[in-house]
């Protein structure tokens, strides 16, 4: 029997994909069982952030800004704790990075004391569904153009009764504000960090170009076949697939150019990990990515122009062979600044600070 388009996708990402996930809530098949209570959960007075995220263990970046977002927050030791929720799959967890994110498996929530923090793309049904409880929630944005996954009068009703609105990038903002301009006095704009301790230049560079297969898979194949006809032979290509955080950052370390295929993405991460490992990068910024697409380090891509992508990659391997490489410490440190531990931490202090006065709001009434 043929598979579906569904079935397809889900087997390329993995059993638990987010793709999967998201079809079994469109087709209201399993709508995980909510339910709230007036009181503290199990006797215990503690204000909480629970993040919902899909139960995968492919290496998807949104994921990890979750699960270390959540650990974040409990680790300020404030008022407020957070965890992470697997509403389909409430026993799973993520062991494709290191984390110290807690894992909640409860569908009870408290109406006095748990905030829920949505992503984007589950805005629907999810809020309706906390809303109709008497759930407080937020909806985090981390990719502006996945709102337009559930357009209408529910989603319109998800953003309108969300208390917080988190969004992981500008571009993201001015997403969220073109299509929901009534809640821009909502919008909070936060970041990720990426570990620049662990992605870090290799002292030894070598002649390899790498890229990440399962992003535009069409497009990256198009990319490697012609660079295969073209490149000198002592350089190669190198697909980064299949491999846990620590392997991912040792191939970009060693590598001199990532080919970036991002496609409509709030902020790509990959792009920062490979600049930050020394890596040229040339390619798609996803939109997103424009905010630190800095020309010293980036080539940008119209998404679709092949022949320019295989020229540029040419380019570079021609002036990378003619010289020393160096990787530029200047741009690197800017970079490595906007996406440091301590503005993702002034960012969840923040965040915090605003959903305590959310809830304690709700607990005075």
């Amino acid at each position: 029997m043929a598979q579906s388009f569904y079935e397809v996708v889900r087997r390329w990402l993995g059993q638990t994909s987010i793709v999967g996930n998201y079809r079994k809530i469109k087709l209201n098949k399993l709508l995980p069982e909510y339910s709230a209570i007036n009181a503290e959960k199990n006797g215990v007075k503690q204000k909480s952030i629970v993040f919902l995220s899909p139960a995968t263990n492919v290496p998807i970046g949104g994921i990890k800004v979750i699960y270390n977002q959540a650990a974040i927050i409990s680790a300020l030791k404030g008022p407020v704790a957070a965890n992470v929720l697997h509403p389909l799959s409430p026993n799973f967890r993520c062991s494709w990075f290191v984390h110290g994110a807690t894992i909640n498996r409860s569908l009870e929530f408290s109406r006095t004391d748990d905030f829920v923090m949505i992503p984007e793309f589950w805005a629907v049904p999810h809020a309706k569904l906390l809303y109709n409880l008497g759930v407080k929630y937020g909806i985090y944005v981390q990719n502006g153009y996945s709102a337009s996954l559930n357009n209408g009068d529910e989603l319109d009703a998800a953003y309108k009764n969300s208390a917080l609105i988190l969004a992981i990038s500008d571009d993201s903002v001015e997403c969220i504000k073109m299509a929901f301009p009534e809640c821009a006095d909502k919008i909070r704009r936060v970041h990720y960090s990426v570990n620049s301790d662990q992605f870090v230049a290799s002292q030894k560079k070598e002649n390899i170009i790498c890229y990440m297969p399962r992003k535009l898979k069409r497009h990256s194949g198009l990319v490697t076949f012609f660079l295969n006809k073209k490149i000198p032979t002592h350089w190669r290509i190198v697909a980064i697939d299949g491999l846990d955080e620590d392997g991912v950052a040792a191939i970009l370390g060693k590598s001199k150019i990532f080919l970036s295929f991002s496609e409509f993405e709030g902020c790509p991460l990959p792009p920062v990990e490979a600049a930050l490992s020394g890596c040229q990068v040339i390619g798609y910024t996803g939109e997103g990515a424009k905010e630190y697409w800095d020309k010293e380090i980036f080539t940008e891509i119209y998404s679709g122009d092949i022949r320019t992508f295989v020229n540029a990659v040419m380019n570079k391997i021609a002036e990378i062979d003619s010289a020393p490489y160096i990787t530029n410490k200047t741009a690197i440190d800017r970079l490595a600044n906007r996406y440091s531990v301590q503005v993702e931490l002034a960012d969840m202090q923040f965040v915090s600070n605003k959903i305590l006065e959310i809830l304690n709001a709700v607990e005075s009434r």
